[in-house]
């Protein structure tokens, strides 16, 4: 694959995980606009939650990061950092739920007990204190629904040779 076809695909899955964060196609750029996105090769260190921290004070967007770790490459690993109610979230890893009568999908915190992070109709994260969910197995389907609907958005996206362009800090990474 060459450099600019990776890069084509990226632009795409990124543009695949703003659509299903938003609720609906052609938000893409809105979405660049409003949240800081990063795919990366692995989980951020210390170091680079800081200088994401650093980065959302400055900016006041979210950025959420997403990695496939090699573990199981075909789920990716989400985090997230964002200014919120006076403080600082940190959350490094997060599922995607989607239930049956929502457009848009929910990052949940793995533990379940930190609640839940949502884009609103205007692309501004929400945080709700309850989780959609309270255990892996509880949330199973809901995962599985996110991530089969991601990878489906991703497919329609590519079939119909929509093309994107990479978000600044996508080409960085």
């Amino acid at each position: 694959m060459t450099e600019i076809e990776q890069q084509k695909r990226i632009a795409n899955y990124l543009a695949a995980f703003a659509h299903l964060l938003g609720g609906r196609p052609g938000r893409f750029t809105e979405f660049r606009d409003k949240v800081d996105i990063m795919l990366s090769g692995s989980a951020p260190n210390a170091f680079g939650l800081m200088q994401f921290a650093s980065r959302v004070q400055i900016t006041g967007r979210p950025l959420l990061w997403v990695h496939q770790p090699a573990e199981c490459p075909t789920v990716p690993q989400i985090g997230l950092v964002a200014q919120m109610g006076g403080g600082m979230h940190y959350i490094e890893s997060c599922m995607l739920c989607l239930t049956g009568e929502d457009d848009r999908a929910t990052l949940v915190p793995d533990g379940f007990n930190l609640g839940a992070y949502r884009f609103d109709h205007k692309l501004n994260l929400k945080h709700i204190t309850e989780a959609p969910a309270s255990t892996f197995e509880a949330a199973d389907g809901d995962m599985v629904r996110a991530y089969n609907r991601l990878i489906a958005i991703q497919a329609d996206q590519w079939e119909r040779g929509d093309i994107f362009d990479l978000p600044h800090l996508a080409q960085a990474a």
